[in-house]
Protein backbone atom coordinates (compact mmCIF):
# COMPACT_ATOMS: atom_id res chain seq x y z
CA UNK A 1 0.00 0.00 0.00
CA UNK A 2 2.87 2.34 0.80
CA UNK A 3 4.29 1.73 -2.69
CA UNK A 4 1.06 2.95 -4.32
CA UNK A 5 1.19 6.21 -2.35
CA UNK A 6 4.88 6.82 -3.02
CA UNK A 7 5.06 6.08 -6.76
CA UNK A 8 2.83 8.94 -8.02
CA UNK A 9 4.77 11.43 -5.89
CA UNK A 10 8.05 10.14 -7.30
CA UNK A 11 6.69 10.46 -10.85
CA UNK A 12 5.50 14.02 -10.21
CA UNK A 13 8.88 14.96 -8.70
CA UNK A 14 10.69 13.45 -11.67
CA UNK A 15 8.44 15.22 -14.20
CA UNK A 16 8.93 18.59 -12.51
CA UNK A 17 12.66 18.07 -12.01
CA UNK A 18 12.31 18.62 -8.27
CA UNK A 19 13.96 16.21 -5.83
CA UNK A 20 11.35 14.12 -4.04
CA UNK A 21 12.26 15.30 -0.51
CA UNK A 22 11.86 18.96 -1.53
CA UNK A 23 8.58 18.40 -3.32
CA UNK A 24 6.99 16.43 -0.47
CA UNK A 25 9.00 17.76 2.48
CA UNK A 26 9.69 14.11 3.35
CA UNK A 27 13.36 13.93 4.34
CA UNK A 28 13.21 10.37 5.71
CA UNK A 29 13.59 8.43 2.48
CA UNK A 30 17.12 9.46 1.48
CA UNK A 31 20.59 9.69 2.93
CA UNK A 32 22.65 12.88 3.16
CA UNK A 33 24.87 12.20 0.12
CA UNK A 34 22.01 11.38 -2.23
CA UNK A 35 20.00 14.34 -1.00
CA UNK A 36 22.95 16.68 -1.49
CA UNK A 37 23.62 15.43 -5.02
CA UNK A 38 19.97 15.84 -5.93
CA UNK A 39 19.93 19.31 -4.37
CA UNK A 40 23.03 20.43 -6.29
CA UNK A 41 21.48 19.37 -9.59
CA UNK A 42 18.17 21.00 -8.67
CA UNK A 43 19.90 24.26 -7.74
CA UNK A 44 21.77 24.27 -11.06
CA UNK A 45 18.48 23.89 -12.87
CA UNK A 46 16.84 26.65 -10.81
CA UNK A 47 19.82 28.99 -11.34
CA UNK A 48 19.66 28.44 -15.10
CA UNK A 49 15.92 29.13 -15.00
CA UNK A 50 16.45 32.29 -12.93
CA UNK A 51 18.95 33.69 -15.42
CA UNK A 52 17.43 32.54 -18.70
CA UNK A 53 13.75 32.98 -17.89
CA UNK A 54 13.23 35.28 -14.92
CA UNK A 55 15.98 37.80 -15.70
CA UNK A 56 15.99 37.84 -19.50
CA UNK A 57 12.30 37.26 -20.18
CA UNK A 58 10.70 39.06 -17.23
CA UNK A 59 12.96 41.34 -15.18
CA UNK A 60 14.83 43.04 -18.03
CA UNK A 61 11.76 43.86 -20.18
CA UNK A 62 9.77 45.06 -17.16
CA UNK A 63 12.70 47.20 -15.99
CA UNK A 64 13.15 48.69 -19.49
CA UNK A 65 9.45 49.55 -19.77
CA UNK A 66 9.41 51.04 -16.29
CA UNK A 67 12.49 53.16 -17.06
CA UNK A 68 11.03 54.32 -20.42
CA UNK A 69 7.71 55.22 -18.79
CA UNK A 70 9.42 57.06 -15.93
CA UNK A 71 11.59 59.11 -18.30
CA UNK A 72 8.76 59.85 -20.76
CA UNK A 73 6.40 60.95 -17.97
CA UNK A 74 9.03 63.21 -16.45
CA UNK A 75 9.03 61.32 -13.14
CA UNK A 76 12.71 60.51 -13.74
CA UNK A 77 14.99 63.07 -15.38
CA UNK A 78 17.97 61.50 -17.13
CA UNK A 79 19.67 63.87 -19.61
CA UNK A 80 20.71 62.04 -22.79
CA UNK A 81 18.52 59.03 -22.02
CA UNK A 82 17.69 58.37 -25.67
CA UNK A 83 21.36 58.42 -26.74
CA UNK A 84 22.58 56.34 -23.76
CA UNK A 85 19.54 54.13 -23.21
CA UNK A 86 21.40 50.79 -23.33
CA UNK A 87 24.07 52.01 -20.90
CA UNK A 88 21.46 53.42 -18.51
CA UNK A 89 19.42 50.22 -18.65
CA UNK A 90 22.45 48.08 -17.74
CA UNK A 91 21.81 46.38 -14.40
CA UNK A 92 23.23 43.50 -12.42
CA UNK A 93 20.58 40.93 -11.59
CA UNK A 94 21.74 39.17 -8.44
CA UNK A 95 19.63 36.29 -7.16
CA UNK A 96 20.31 35.28 -3.58
CA UNK A 97 22.92 32.63 -2.78
CA UNK A 98 21.83 29.15 -1.83
CA UNK A 99 22.55 28.18 1.77
CA UNK A 100 24.00 24.81 2.74
CA UNK A 101 23.84 22.64 5.82
CA UNK A 102 27.26 23.74 7.11
CA UNK A 103 27.76 27.44 6.30
CA UNK A 104 31.11 27.57 8.14
CA UNK A 105 32.65 24.96 5.81
CA UNK A 106 31.21 26.76 2.79
CA UNK A 107 32.58 30.10 4.00
CA UNK A 108 36.03 28.58 4.60
CA UNK A 109 35.96 26.99 1.15
CA UNK A 110 35.03 30.34 -0.39
CA UNK A 111 37.85 32.09 1.49
CA UNK A 112 40.28 29.44 0.24
CA UNK A 113 39.08 29.97 -3.36
CA UNK A 114 39.55 33.73 -3.04
CA UNK A 115 43.04 33.35 -1.51
CA UNK A 116 44.03 30.87 -4.24
CA UNK A 117 42.88 33.28 -6.95
CA UNK A 118 40.14 30.95 -8.18
CA UNK A 119 37.42 33.48 -7.37
CA UNK A 120 37.31 37.20 -6.70
CA UNK A 121 35.71 38.87 -3.69
CA UNK A 122 33.42 40.65 -6.14
CA UNK A 123 32.22 37.32 -7.52
CA UNK A 124 31.76 35.83 -4.04
CA UNK A 125 29.75 38.85 -2.91
CA UNK A 126 27.67 38.84 -6.11
CA UNK A 127 26.85 35.15 -5.59
CA UNK A 128 25.37 36.12 -2.24
CA UNK A 129 23.10 38.60 -3.99
CA UNK A 130 24.91 41.79 -2.99
CA UNK A 131 26.82 44.53 -4.79
CA UNK A 132 30.56 44.45 -3.98
CA UNK A 133 31.00 48.23 -4.14
CA UNK A 134 28.15 48.79 -1.70
CA UNK A 135 29.47 46.09 0.66
CA UNK A 136 32.97 47.62 0.58
CA UNK A 137 31.57 51.08 1.36
CA UNK A 138 29.60 49.64 4.28
CA UNK A 139 32.66 47.78 5.63
CA UNK A 140 34.81 50.92 5.37
CA UNK A 141 32.16 53.00 7.16
CA UNK A 142 31.80 50.38 9.91
CA UNK A 143 35.56 50.14 10.45
CA UNK A 144 35.84 53.92 10.65
CA UNK A 145 32.99 54.04 13.16
CA UNK A 146 34.60 51.23 15.19
CA UNK A 147 37.93 53.08 15.15
CA UNK A 148 36.34 56.31 16.36
CA UNK A 149 34.51 54.50 19.18
CA UNK A 150 37.44 52.26 20.11
CA UNK A 151 35.61 49.07 19.12
CA UNK A 152 36.88 45.98 17.29
CA UNK A 153 34.51 43.12 16.52
CA UNK A 154 36.85 41.16 14.26
CA UNK A 155 38.38 38.00 15.66
CA UNK A 156 42.12 38.11 16.33
CA UNK A 157 44.26 36.65 13.59
CA UNK A 158 41.59 36.84 10.89
CA UNK A 159 42.41 38.41 7.51
CA UNK A 160 39.83 41.09 8.36
CA UNK A 161 41.94 42.08 11.36
CA UNK A 162 44.38 43.86 9.08
CA UNK A 163 47.70 45.11 10.39
CA UNK A 164 48.40 43.71 13.83
CA UNK A 165 49.05 46.06 16.74
CA UNK A 166 52.67 46.66 17.69
CA UNK A 167 53.78 45.12 21.01
CA UNK A 168 53.61 47.39 24.03
CA UNK A 169 56.51 48.19 26.39
CA UNK A 170 55.76 45.25 28.71
CA UNK A 171 55.83 42.83 25.78
CA UNK A 172 59.16 44.30 24.53
CA UNK A 173 60.80 43.57 27.90
CA UNK A 174 59.55 39.98 27.83
CA UNK A 175 60.85 39.54 24.31
CA UNK A 176 64.32 40.82 25.31
CA UNK A 177 64.73 38.27 28.11
CA UNK A 178 63.57 35.27 26.08
CA UNK A 179 64.48 36.45 22.61
CA UNK A 180 67.50 36.15 20.37
CA UNK A 181 70.09 36.83 23.09
CA UNK A 182 68.91 33.84 25.13
CA UNK A 183 68.98 31.66 22.00
CA UNK A 184 72.54 32.77 21.17
CA UNK A 185 73.72 31.85 24.67
CA UNK A 186 72.21 28.40 24.30
CA UNK A 187 73.95 27.94 20.94
CA UNK A 188 77.35 28.98 22.31
CA UNK A 189 76.99 26.54 25.19
CA UNK A 190 76.29 23.60 22.89
CA UNK A 191 79.19 24.27 20.55
CA UNK A 192 81.94 23.34 23.04
CA UNK A 193 80.02 20.20 24.07
CA UNK A 194 79.84 19.10 20.42
CA UNK A 195 83.58 19.72 19.99
CA UNK A 196 84.50 17.68 23.06
CA UNK A 197 82.36 14.70 22.07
Amino acid sequence: MLHLKLEPKLQVASALGIPYPYLTNDMVKGNFSNSRLALIEFRRRVSAWQHSVMVFQLCRPVYARWMDAAVLSGALVLPGYEANRSRLLAANWLPTKWDWVDPLKDANAEIAQIEAGLKSRTQAIAERGYDAEQVDREIAAERERERLLGLDFRRPGSPAQGVQALPGPAEDEDDDTSGVDGGDQADTETIPENQEG
